[in-house]
């Protein structure tokens, strides 16, 4: 089992013909991977932009190239076939899935294909890492990050470039590796569903009657005695969120409660923040005289 860790640079632009925003590749870089993770080939190609005239200055900022570096690169279809033949079954893998949805987006724009036509398996490097790494957070894990975490010296490798990013993605995969663990990522791209994943985009849930939305987590525990609460107030809708206030029946603290969803494909992410409402000073004083009257 032989893998390709590949690596995009692109530049964001607005192409006429389709009238709407495409990130179009100006670079193709990959490393290929023997079973023993020991690097057997690397790849590496400068695509001339044909939809662009030119290149954003955070790009050139970043990659140092300049677009008559660009012009002076090959097709994207002849870089493309190129890059075919170089992965030439091999499993492939990115640093996240944005380069495979950059590479998608190309692919559909120049050959007309509807899916990369060469991938049969595919790897989420950047989510192996994070879980190897035992990250439970939801932010995704930056290669830099992951690299210094990792304590790589990567001094001599240039940043922010196809085949640089390739090769470190590729020493985080070999400092990480366990062969068991690698496999249960491996995804089946042949299957619709694997593009129809890729090409969903996460939104917040506005309406409260969301058939999304599971109302039985829609309540808080008390703040002060850890006690759950009743709702006092109806749901608010703002800002992507919805607020309501809350008393505990223990201790009769009073507070707002906000809450977030956000979907996903498969799954929909709750985020619960308590606020403190501006009078519940004056009801925590009007509770404490109460007790002393008593």
């Amino acid at each position: 089992m032989n893998y390709v860790i590949f690596d995009l640079e692109w530049n964001g632009c607005f192409s006429k013909k389709l009238d709407s925003n495409i990130n179009e590749i100006i670079e193709i870089g990959a490393v290929r991977l023997d079973q023993e993770l020991n690097v057997t080939g690397k790849f590496n190609i400068l695509v001339r932009p044909e939809i662009s005239k030119r290149l954003n200055s955070s790009v050139k900022t970043l990659t140092s190239l300049t677009y008559e570096d660009l012009m002076r690169g090959a097709p994207f279809t002849y870089g493309y076939n190129k890059f075919r033949k170089f992965c030439n079954g091999c499993i492939l893998m990115t640093w996240s899935t944005s380069d495979i949805d950059a590479l998608v987006s190309n692919v559909r724009y120049y050959k007309k294909f509807d899916k990369i036509d060469f991938m049969k398996k595919y790897i989420d490097l950047q989510q192996y890492c994070h879980d190897m790494l035992g990250l439970s957070d939801h932010n995704a894990l930056g290669l830099q990050a992951a690299v210094d975490f990792l304590g790589i010296d990567t001094e001599d490798i240039p940043h922010h470039r196809a085949l640089g990013d390739s090769i470190m993605s590729a020493m985080c995969l070999q400092k990480l590796y366990h062969k068991g663990a690698l496999n249960a990522y491996i995804t089946d791209t042949t299957k619709d569903e694997f593009y129809d994943r890729l090409f969903f985009h996460p939104y917040h849930i506005e309406d409260i009657n969301d058939k999304d939305i599971d109302h039985s987590k829609m309540f808080f525990n008390c703040g002060k005695c850890g006690a759950r609460t009743d709702k006092i107030s109806k749901w608010d809708a703002k800002c992507k969120c919805f607020t309501a206030k809350f008393c505990c029946p223990k201790c009769h603290y009073e507070f707002a409660g906000r809450m977030q969803f956000k979907k996903k494909y498969d799954s929909v992410i709750i985020t619960k923040k308590i606020l403190k409402p501006h009078n519940n000073a004056e009801h925590e004083e009007n509770s404490s005289n109460k007790k002393a009257a008593h």
